[in-house]
């Protein structure tokens, strides 16, 4: 699809790492002084660049109410990528929720970047990892929010759901948001939909996980995702 309707021409400035073991920092990406050596480099790379081999893309329908894309709009984001084991700064993305793909866009066109190489995106503050077939586990291959890289692993799984509505002569489409959190228990990822269900994947230390809630104030009504994050922090470090 062409982006000239609805997007400024994007100035993009890449930066290329080689990745490690784990990724590293945004801040710690931006900061360092290799960083602007290969940022310097990397502005003449431009749409040249190894990821833009993707399938061109098409938006799903507009909707009465709700959106499919994270964060609630197709608006490109600069992110940090992983792509084919480098690292690339400042790349434009938006994720849309419905068909899972990450999008970004060169020579004013929009395409799907491919999911099979594309192993990190951190996209607003949010850090997407790909699971494949092979790496899921019990999940469905895609992309998921890493909120908690620990022994006791947090991801979410972020999709949205269409709903039709059949009027006398139109059909109206809503899109709804849809959150399911996971926990890394073993080699197996449990879902978990209350703070019941949170606390009885750490049944072994759940007196003193739901006591810590509580002397630190958090309330698993008011931050659901935050909640859990603390819960599985808590419980890989040390029993006092």
């Amino acid at each position: 699809m062409n982006v000239r309707s609805f997007l400024p021409i994007i100035a993009i400035s890449l930066f290329v790492i080689r990745a490690a073991a784990q990724a590293p920092s945004v801040d710690t990406l931006a900061h360092t002084e290799t960083a602007k050596v290969i940022d310097a480099y990397n502005k003449t790379v431009g749409d040249q660049s190894a990821f833009y081999n993707g399938q061109e893309y098409y938006p799903p329908a507009q909707a009465v109410k709700g959106s499919p894309f994270f964060l609630g709009a197709m608006s490109m984001q600069p992110s940090l990528i992983c792509y084919d084991h480098t690292w690339y700064k400042d790349v434009p993305v938006f994720y849309d929720l419905l068909n899972d793909q990450m999008v970004s866009a060169a020579r004013n066109v929009l395409y799907s970047v491919r999911a099979e190489r594309l192993s990190d995106v951190v996209l607003a503050g949010h850090h997407f990892i790909y699971l494949s077939a092979l790496e899921s586990e019990n999940l469905d291959p895609g992309y998921y929010d890493q909120l908690y890289a620990g022994k006791s692993e947090v991801l979410v799984k972020r999709t949205c759901s269409v709903v039709t509505r059949a009027g006398d002569r139109t059909t109206e489409v809503f899109y709804e948001d849809r959150n399911v959190i996971y926990i890394k228990k073993g080699n197996q990822y449990v879902s978990v939909s209350s703070k019941g269900s949170a606390l009885h994947v750490f049944k072994d230390r759940a007196k003193q996980l739901k006591q810590q809630l509580s002397a630190n104030k958090i309330s698993y009504g008011k931050d659901r995702e935050g909640s859990i994050v603390k819960l599985a922090t808590w419980y890989d470090q040390p029993a006092n």
